[in-house]
């Protein structure tokens, strides 16, 4: 070796080597990571919701609560909807209504490629003990990235559809619950 080698300040070329080496497996999982894992949920919830009416229908005597979808991939899904409960009891079956033209899904549906629905409420069949807690909504997506998910959202309380204090949805949001709730 030369005295010029000896005498450079800095690091060596060898010593970079040696971190690159270690951090090439680094940006190789940051780069797996799948592209829809970082995307919003294909169902949002507000945490609001609503009691509907004790002996309305036969099927749906539980709880309807605010929610959106969402489908920000360039191909149609189909969305599952394969449990609810809150604070951890479970709230049966599920309907999806979509606010904006009053009409009822069931639990599996589909949702059209790059659409957005802001107007749906996930009504269900039973209403636990508690009136607030923590809404979970589990659901399995086909199409798309596929897979499962699961949507939580803290809900401070469920109040009558009928009365003032249910805010989360509009005169005629809560019209068009009552009216499908009562014909089904």
């Amino acid at each position: 070796m030369s005295d010029l080698e000896e005498q450079r300040p800095g690091v060596s070329r060898r010593t970079v080597a040696k971190a690159a080496a270690w951090s090439v497996p680094v940006v190789a999982l940051a780069v797996a990571t799948p592209a829809y894992a970082a995307s919003p949920g294909i169902i949002t919830l507000t945490g609001e919701g609503c009691k509907l009416p004790g002996n309305s229908a036969s099927t749906y005597k539980g709880y309807a609560f605010v929610a959106s979808i969402q489908n920000t991939f360039n191909v149609p899904i189909t969305v599952s909807i394969t449990s609810a409960s809150l604070n951890g009891e479970d709230l049966g079956g599920v309907a999806v209504v979509n606010l904006d033209t009053c009409q009822a899904t069931t639990t599996s549906f589909n949702v059209p490629a790059n659409s957005t629905f802001p107007n749906i409420a996930i009504v269900t069949q039973n209403a636990a003990s508690s009136s607030n807690g923590t809404l979970v909504l589990t659901y399995e997506i086909s199409g798309g990235p596929g897979g499962s998910e699961s949507v939580s959202e803290a809900v401070p309380a469920v109040p009558p559809t009928q009365g003032a204090s249910c805010s989360g949805f509009t005169t005629a949001q809560k019209a068009c619950l009552l009216a499908l709730i009562i014909v089904n």
